[in-house]
């Protein structure tokens, strides 16, 4: 297993993520083909696209990526923005923003999320990170605390009755 940090998907790698994105669309709540794009913040009331999944990852290939690779297959991938400016937080914070996170089912349980954070945090030291999920995502949130990232924001019910958005950063001193 390999780890890569790219600003511009070949067509290869966009292939793979796009087929690691629709097999784990379900698994994310709410699904990502309900939602318009990486950065939406209305989750539950607005309308979902009739394009499915395509809307949702037509935003997320322009963003940099982190890939786990085995040989010319990918993996795992981390989507994120370099020096976004999330402004969900009070002060807003400028970070790389982690939109997205996938890893193929066979591959997972190998530590391959947490490498993928660690070689975004080699790859641009100095920098605070941040993402957000749900509450109830307890593999993501265990792998945010090891790492180093701390709550920052919780929005109460946003993903539907007891499903909490929860924001995590990591500072760049971390």
């Amino acid at each position: 297993m390999f780890y890569q940090l790219t600003y511009d998907l070949s067509e290869t790698e966009r292939s793979g993520v796009s087929a690691l994105l629709s097999a784990a669309d379900h698994e994310f709540v709410p699904p990502l083909s309900a939602r318009r794009g990486t950065t939406q913040k209305d989750l539950l009331t607005a309308a979902a696209p009739a394009d499915g999944i395509a809307a949702y990852f037509a935003q997320l290939a322009g963003q940099a990526c982190v890939l786990a690779m085995e040989e010319s297959r990918v993996c795992g991938f981390l989507s994120f923005i370099p020096d976004h400016l999330l402004d969900a937080l009070t002060p807003p914070l400028r970070c790389d923003y982690v939109s997205t996170i996938v890893v193929d089912p066979a591959c997972r349980g190998r530590g391959i999320t947490a490498e993928m954070y660690r070689t975004l945090f080699s790859a641009r030291p100095g920098h605070s990170a941040a993402t957000r999920t749900w509450s109830q995502n307890h593999a993501h949130l265990a792998i945010l605390r090891r790492l180093g990232f701390a709550l920052a924001l919780t929005l109460a019910d946003d993903r539907g009755p007891g499903i909490d958005t929860v924001y995590y950063i990591r500072t760049a001193d971390a």
